[in-house]
């Protein structure tokens, strides 16, 4: 039979390659392999809150940074001083309450004269009436006293007119209070996003920004690499993920460490990638091709490390290679 293959080459080529072919069916039954995979951590990206000038870098590139370290400041003045108005405003909008509270007492009180007054004109009326029926007084002072008792019933309605504006001034008051508090809060919290801290951990990633660039609000400026949640994360061929589970054994390499085994399982699976790279960068888009042939579409896999090796750095998009058992 191997000399009759011998003696056909052609026959020979072909068994090899149905043999390769099956071979490999075979293995991907049980495991996947990709040498398609990265080391990854969190990443913060630092952008500007407010706009102005970089007035303070306090870090370099590549620096190892604490958490809540300074690392850089825009510009303090304008924002200090912005603070000072709107404290000044918030002051004014308190004195002018206080000063309409006090037309509201006046007021208040203008009503309570005027009733007495009227009250007093209602009395004479009535005694007035009295003596007329009985002859002893003059129509003219019937007269008198009944203009007195319209005009001081308009008094009260007056001063009654009065009292509403004045507590309608109050409500304005309240209003101008409330308002200029939210200013204040509003620069105090422009204030503070002059200094920005380190949220993490990590390295300062390089970066261009330096003392005196304008930054307008959402201009990055820097990066932190992190050392929370490293992983290797393995973009793996659709045709494995129907075996992938999480927790699997996997065996990696890493391109920073290439000559040394390391184990780990699988913690993550993607539960989907872009199509096009023009999609919303929400989701990832792992490029389906090479030069000349179309691969298939390969899907995120996380893989964390059973412990990071002793005294190697994090490398944020070193190359490493995986080995999922299924």
């Amino acid at each position: 039979m191997l000399s009759r293959l011998i003696r056909h080459p052609v026959s020979l080529i072909i068994g090899v390659i149905l043999g390769l072919f099956a071979a490999y069916e075979t293995s991907v039954r049980f495991f996947a392999y990709t040498g398609d995979a990265y080391v990854m951590s969190d990443i913060v990206v630092l952008s500007a809150q407010v706009e102005g000038p970089v007035s303070r870098l306090a870090v370099q590139n590549n620096q190892p940074v604490a958490a809540d370290q300074l690392l850089f400041e825009i510009e303090r003045t304008p924002y200090a001083l912005k603070l000072r108005e709107t404290q000044a405003a918030l002051a004014t909008a308190r004195a002018n309450l206080e000063l309409a509270q006090d037309e509201v007492n006046a007021a208040k009180a203008a009503v309570i004269s005027a009733q007495a007054v009227q009250t007093n004109a209602e009395d004479q009326l009535t005694r007035i009436k009295t003596l007329e029926k009985e002859g002893y007084s003059p129509e003219a002072t019937l007269d008198v006293a009944t203009r007195d008792v319209a005009t001081a019933g308009a008094n009260v309605t007056a001063a009654g007119a009065q009292l509403a504006v004045a507590a309608r001034r109050v409500s304005v008051a309240q209003a101008a209070i409330e308002s200029a508090a939210a200013a204040v809060a509003k620069a105090q919290y422009d204030l503070s996003k002059t200094v920005i801290n380190a949220p993490d951990a990590g390295r300062v990633a390089p970066f261009v920004t330096r003392v005196g660039d304008y930054l307008r609000p959402g201009s990055e400026v820097m990066a932190i690499v992190t050392d929370k949640r490293r992983r290797v994360v393995a973009n793996v061929s659709e045709r494995h993920l129907a075996r992938i589970r999480v927790g699997q054994r996997a065996l990696l390499t890493l391109g920073s460490d290439p000559w040394a085994l390391h184990w780990g399982r699988v913690s993550g699976i993607a539960g989907g990638v872009a199509r096009s790279p023009d999609n919303p960068q929400v989701i990832p888009y792992v490029e389906p091709t090479t030069d000349w042939v179309r691969l298939p579409r390969r899907f995120p896999i996380e893989v964390t490390l059973d412990a990071w090796p002793e005294g190697l750095g994090l490398f944020n998009g070193a190359d490493a290679r995986v080995l999922i058992w299924f």
